[in-house]
């Protein structure tokens, strides 16, 4: 299921800050070929217990010891 194209359009509400920030959080992370729509949907996936999904891995935060 992991590997099924996305087929549909789904919306939800945020602060443009915080969408804005989520972007920049996403082009720091680890994964160079993600994009906000790749790491929503792997955290959906997570969330709702998918077998086999994980928890997206966050980019380091600037003062983290991490």
């Amino acid at each position: 299921m992991a590997n099924k194209a996305p087929t549909g359009l789904r919306r939800f509400r945020t602060t443009d800050e915080l969408w804005e920030r989520f972007g920049e959080a996403v082009e720091r992370g680890p994964d160079p070929e993600a994009d906000m729509s790749k790491v929503l949907r792997a955290f959906v996936r997570w969330y709702v217990g998918e077998p086999g999904a994980k928890l997206p891995e966050r980019p380091q935060i600037a003062g983290d010891s991490e």
